[in-house]
């Protein structure tokens, strides 16, 4: 027996029923309009869905009926004067589908051969749907043959993929996680996800309940990317799939792309000081210069006269002084231009005492050097060079009269750094009372030489624009040291 479920027809259902009497055995289930619920399922077991004449909305039936069973026919009756409005909705609404017939609709008149063709079309689609299902398209597949296919479609794929049991052992792995693990990734023994990943916990995080993870780690020296899923094959026996994919190169250009924003952030933090102190240092000997020009232009010759030029060069030099030692200062932060190399630290201190080598001499000074604890550094050549300029122009310019000049260069490794200490017998430091001033740009804390105060800035600057620091000890009359810790920098 074939159903009809119609809506929206009062009284005159009966006329319809009395048409279909006689032809084929059919049932009139009388039904309400459709709600939005879509899950009722009101039409399962429906052939036709009739839509009266009396239906206030009979678009929103028909794509409520398309949702609740997209295999049924429905047949669409409209009064005349109604016809054309409701044809058009139909037409144009969305979710209709292709099993709506709309007919004129007259009082008493035969309408059986078109629903006895919307059922027979129902029942069409019903049993070509049955025949799908029972052979184009078989019921999944035992776990086995599931779990076998999706061997197949991942061993070649281009991201490593393990599938862990519930006991955290590996049951199975593709290609690529083989690359990535080598001899540690053994199917045959079962490798432990504790014995691929040591030192991390994830294991004791995974659980049918949990959340998937994710997280990039450090396996044999490469940066790996995992995700860590449930994998539901059998509800009776959870695995975690793990997908693995090698993020070495992506994480190295982070990093590097993280250093140039740290460098120019640095550069920006300088700048800003830059300008501080130029404002500042530079403001004393061009005041000086502009008044001791004033006075002398008030003067015709002259003792006075000479005096007042000599200050003005006395001035001048003192201006070109802090400008060369501002170009120093700006020049170590062009060190992206250069490149990192391994620094013989002999051959660097060789380089620079051949500058100084007259000037030791008639000073009666002696430098000794120790480096084979520490021989290299991967660094910038030009700052290695810096340094040692600049700590041993210091200890030449603040030596002892009375006492021939000692200094001492060595260099140890202690952990990640590689120290380098410079220790004199000079003159020394009042810490107490300079140490806030000592690295200060611009600022010498005794009269006993000249120069531009940015020695000890431009060695504190180099070491700390590659996450080194600087330590100095000294007392007054005993001498100093500096002791330089310096990281290995990776070339770009």
């Amino acid at each position: 027996m074939s159903k009809i479920f119609y809506v929206g027809f009062g009284q005159m259902v009966g006329s319809v029923q009395t048409g279909m009497k006689g032809n084929i055995s059919v049932e009139f289930v009388p039904i309400t309009q459709l709600s939005s619920d879509v899950h009722k399922n009101t039409l399962e077991e429906a052939d036709l869905f009739l839509i009266g004449p009396l239906t206030v909305n009979p678009l929103q039936q028909v794509q409520r009926a398309v949702q609740q069973n997209p295999h049924i026919s429905i047949v669409v009756l409209a009064f005349q004067e109604q016809y054309q409005n409701t044809k058009q909705s139909l037409q144009y609404g969305h979710h209709v589908g292709k099993n709506v017939t709309i007919i004129p609709y007259q009082f008493g008149k035969d309408i059986t051969v078109i629903l006895e063709s919307a059922i027979n079309r129902t029942k069409q689609r019903k049993s070509f749907l049955r025949i799908q299902q029972r052979t184009l398209y078989p019921k999944p597949a035992p776990r086995e043959i599931t779990f076998q296919n999706l061997g197949i479609f991942l061993e070649n794929a281009p991201i490593g993929a393990i599938v862990f049991d519930k006991e955290k052992k590996v049951i199975s792995a593709n290609n690529k996680a083989k690359q990535y693990f080598g001899e540690k990734l053994n199917l045959r023994t079962r490798t432990t996800w504790s014995e691929l990943f040591p030192d991390e916990n994830y294991a004791i995080r995974m659980d049918s309940d949990s959340d998937p993870i994710h997280e990039i780690i450090k396996v044999n020296n490469q940066f790996l990317e995992i995700n860590i899923a449930p994998l539901m094959v059998d509800t009776d026996m959870p695995q975690y799939m793990l997908l693995v994919n090698d993020v070495t190169r992506i994480v190295d250009v982070e990093n590097q792309l993280k250093r140039k924003i740290e460098e120019l952030e640095f550069l920006n933090r300088e700048l800003d000081e830059f300008v501080n102190v130029v404002s500042h240092d530079f403001k004393t000997p061009l005041t000086s210069i502009s008044l001791l020009t004033d006075l002398a232009l008030k003067e015709d010759a002259g003792e006075k006269m000479t005096n007042f030029l000599r200050q003005i060069k006395h001035n001048s030099n003192k201006l070109k002084l802090q400008l060369k030692g501002l170009n120093s200062l700006v020049d170590i932060k062009k060190s992206r231009s250069e490149k990192v190399e391994v620094v013989n630290l002999q051959n660097a201190l060789d380089l620079i005492l051949s500058e100084y080598e007259k000037t030791l001499k008639d000073i009666g000074g002696e430098i000794v050097a120790d480096f084979h604890e520490a021989p290299e550094i991967s660094y910038f050549t030009a700052h290695i060079h810096s340094l040692f300029g600049n700590l041993i122009t210091n200890s030449i310019k603040y030596r002892r009269d009375d006492i021939p000049l000692r200094i001492e260069v060595s260099s140890r490794r202690e952990k990640e750094y590689t120290v380098l200490t410079i220790k004199d017998n000079g003159i020394g430091i009042n810490l107490e009372k300079n140490l806030n001033l000592l690295f200060q740009p611009f600022k010498r804390l005794t009269d006993q030489s000249t120069g531009s105060g940015l020695g000890l800035s431009i060695v504190k600057r180099i070491i700390e624009h590659h996450h080194g620091y600087l330590e100095v000890f000294s007392e007054e009359g005993k001498g100093t040291e500096f002791k330089a810790y310096l990281k290995d920098i990776k070339p770009f």
